[in-house]
């Protein structure tokens, strides 16, 4: 079973191809933020039920679609997007990138060193705390699209740093 520290590593250094399967379905990068980060936070409530790196990458796709798909259809009334077939389709053959969990961990819990304590903090609210946006942004007294856009820019940066880290660590092997 994945621990958080496991949970997070993983869904951080897959960030880029779970955002660009969230995003086939919403068609708009704002609201695919918004729905990697619900799965993230429903992810890190789980954590004792993901066997591996793989089943956990499977939820999260499966998750974060339909997250995405009662979105639009609670903001449009209804859902225009791919066929539920073909997104089953994509969901199978998706790629997502396989490796030693431990090593993951190893490299997030580097990484989240070297972030500032304002963004430690930040990532403590949202994901360990499992506050929503507008608590985070209300808790450290910023806007809400500040919070979103910093958390943005927290994972793109963790997700280069671990995937940096993997490499270093492969190279030395």
């Amino acid at each position: 079973m994945l621990a958080k520290e496991e949970i997070t590593a993983v869904l951080l250094s897959d960030r880029l191809p779970l955002m660009a399967f969230i995003a086939t379905v919403t068609r708009n990068y704002h609201l695919a933020e918004d729905v990697f980060q619900d799965v993230c936070v429903k992810a890190m409530g789980r954590d004792a039920e993901f066997e591996s790196a793989k089943h956990l990458l499977n939820w999260a796709r499966l998750t974060g679609r339909n997250r995405a798909i009662d979105l639009l259809r609670v903001r449009d009334g209804k859902y225009e997007g791919l066929s539920e077939g073909l997104l089953d389709s994509l969901a199978i053959v998706w790629p997502d990138r396989q490796g030693g969990g431990r090593e993951r961990q190893v490299a997030l819990e580097h990484c989240l060193e070297s972030l500032t304590p304002n963004n430690r903090e930040l990532l403590r609210l949202r994901y360990f705390e499992g506050r929503s946006g507008i608590a985070v942004a209300q808790a450290l007294g910023r806007k809400l699209e500040t919070v979103y856009q910093a958390l943005a820019r927290i994972h793109k940066s963790l997700a280069q740093c671990i995937q940096q880290r993997l490499l270093t660590l492969e190279g030395e092997a």
